[in-house]
Order: structure tokens, then sequence, then C-alpha cells
């Protein structure tokens, strides 16, 4: 497994160094780089938590209504 680290360090490397060397290349690292800094990584994560918690919250409701509906069945 050894023999394999060596050119595969090297390639990784030649590829980052004909990426850097091109136009297009840095045209789209500059491209990531500007969606990085400007991306907002917690907001899709905290999309999803609100859309849970509103779930659980439906759920939750529809839930004690039904069991206020059969509260008073139970006592006769």
């Amino acid at each position: 497994m050894k023999n394999w680290f060596l050119p595969i360090a090297v390639l990784g490397v030649s590829g980052l160094g004909l990426l850097f060397a091109s136009e297009r290349g840095r045209k789209r690292l500059h491209t990531l780089f500007e969606d990085i800094n400007n991306a907002d990584p917690l907001g899709q994560f905290n999309q999803a938590m609100e859309d849970q918690l509103d779930n659980i919250q439906r759920t939750l409701e529809r839930l004690s209504e039904v069991l206020e509906g059969e509260a008073p069945a139970q006592q006769r």
C-alpha cells in the first residue's frame, strides 16, 4: 500500500498546479472562495430544524385534540 502513496501525492499536487496555472481554473477557484465566504453554513440546517420542530408541534397539537376528545367519553 505504501507503494501508491508517492504517485497519488504527485498526481494530487500536479493537479492543483494545473488548476492554478490555467485562467479557467483560477476563475473557478475565485468563484468557489467567494461562494464559501458569502454562504451561511448553518442556514439550511437551521431551516430543516425549524421545519422539523413545526412538524412535531403540529403532531402534538393533533394528539392533544384527540386525547381531549376521548377524555369525556371515558368519564361516562
